[in-house]
């Protein structure tokens, strides 16, 4: 009980005074039941635990957060530049609340919903936290206790979407320290194909926190592409996990870009359950000042004849802190897994820090499984190549780190997407130091 003392921010206790939805549902109740219970007894995880040694919650523990937001209004057109994709449909959560008059959502196929978490209870009862656990170590009771809003997606069986769905979620910056708790639900049915974008971005440049789930849910066959842009405020909290369940055959395609937040903490989970199912995991994070950005991978292949492929790239300038932690497990008689996992960095200054430990346990005799990761700083020799050919140092450095955070880019099939997420990069990358 000690580091909920510590807490400034009565979280228990606004989970008994805040209107949440579902309060008249017996079953929601007791989970967030559940999830008070497991949220009293362990509190914010600590240093002392291994999946968080290199990451403190302690500025997060002493911030004052408010959850009830004051009224605000983002203008249509200033909604539309922050927006990623012009040619998609769209659900719009500002500040915690869902916006009908800026989301888009006219057009959708019949078997396509996308609504807001709050009015899709009935629906995801039978999914919610099935692919999360509430004694695990992070935030997902303190998010189960207290989630409110989100995105609820359910693709039928055999419909092909023919574009994407946007996620964008806005901190307007008009209530300080708010805190939201979003938890969205993606579900596949079998021979379904989708592709979601999750983008977070926030207004200015306030305090807030932002703790977010995400569950997916993927039937036989399904083939899911999955982004996630975090642009948040240089001085948010950001707190997010998210988790998939693979039928056979079932493939999931996601990719995890941070750009802002002071903090930020990325869990990935992905479990291969049925055989011919397939996971890529791939993630971008462009770390300056004195960001801190925390990744935790973790693919379980449980079953034969499965594969996954991960990438993650990670470019560190001025005084910040980057953390990559993969694990790929391999399960006893899970025979003919087929895995690769690869972090590579790049570091720009003196004063930046990575620690890098991608991880494999394999408990099969009959695999074929590989992983790695480099640290290193810019190739001197092809930064003289470019001098030689007329380029000044600064715009030479740039294309060297483009180029090298690019490689991840690459990787997404979808050219709008790819050119949208290279544009915003663009913009963000840093230039590095002589």
């Amino acid at each position: 009980m000690k580091q909920l003392r510590e807490l400034v921010t009565p979280f228990a206790s606004v989970a008994e005074t805040s209107a949440l939805p579902g309060g008249d549902l017996p079953w929601l109740q007791t989970l967030r039941q559940q999830a008070l219970t497991q949220f009293s007894s362990a509190g914010l995880p600590s240093k002392k635990e291994e999946d968080w040694k290199y990451t403190s919650l302690w500025e997060l523990s002493q911030q004052a957060f408010t959850h009830d937001a004051v009224n605000t209004t983002i203008a249509a057109e200033q909604c539309e530049k922050l927006a990623l994709l012009d040619d998609a449909y769209r659900i719009v959560i500002i500040d915690g609340e869902y916006v009908a008059d800026l989301s888009q959502l006219d057009g959708l196929p019949s078997g396509v919903t996308v609504q807001p978490f709050s009015t899709s209870l009935a629906f995801v009862e039978q999914q919610l936290g099935q692919q999360v656990a509430l004694d695990k170590v992070g935030l997902t009771a303190l998010n189960t206790l207290l989630m409110k809003e989100g995105v609820m997606v359910h693709v039928a069986t055999e419909i092909v979407l023919d574009k994407p769905i946007g996620l964008l979620v806005i901190n307007s910056g008009a209530t300080t320290n708010l805190a939201t708790h979003l938890r969205n639900m993606i579900v596949l049915d079998a021979n379904a194909q989708a592709t979601v974008v999750e983008h977070y971005a926030g207004v200015g440049d306030g305090v807030y926190f932002n703790n977010v789930v995400s569950e997916v849910v993927l039937a036989e066959q399904a083939e899911l592409f999955h982004y996630k842009l975090q642009q948040e405020s240089h001085h948010a909290f950001h707190v997010a996990t998210i988790a998939a369940r693979q039928a056979a055959g079932s493939q999931w395609h996601t990719q995890n870009i941070t750009l802002g937040g002071k903090l930020s903490r990325n869990d990935v989970h992905s479990r291969l359950e049925g055989e011919q199912s397939h996971t890529t995991m791939d993630g971008l994070y462009l770390l300056n000042d004195e960001q801190h950005a925390d990744t935790h991978t973790r693919i379980d292949h449980l079953v034969p004849n499965t594969t996954s492929n991960e990438l993650y790239k990670g470019v560190l300038d001025d005084r910040c802190h980057g953390i990559f932690n993969g694990k790929v497990i391999v399960h006893k008689d899970a025979q003919n897994t087929d895995s690769n996992q690869y972090n590579h960095n790049l570091l720009l200054s003196r004063g930046c820090a990575i620690d890098t430990k991608p991880e494999m346990e394999i408990y099969a005799d009959d695999v074929k499984c590989g992983h790695g990761s480099t640290v290193g700083q810019l190739d001197m020799d092809q930064l003289f190549f470019l001098r030689a050919r007329g380029l000044d140092e600064v715009t030479a450095r740039s294309l060297l780190t483009h180029a090298f955070a690019e490689d991840v880019l690459e990787r997404i099939p979808s050219e709008s997407i790819r050119q949208a997420l290279s544009a915003v990069i663009e913009q963000c990358l840093p230039r590095g130091h002589k």
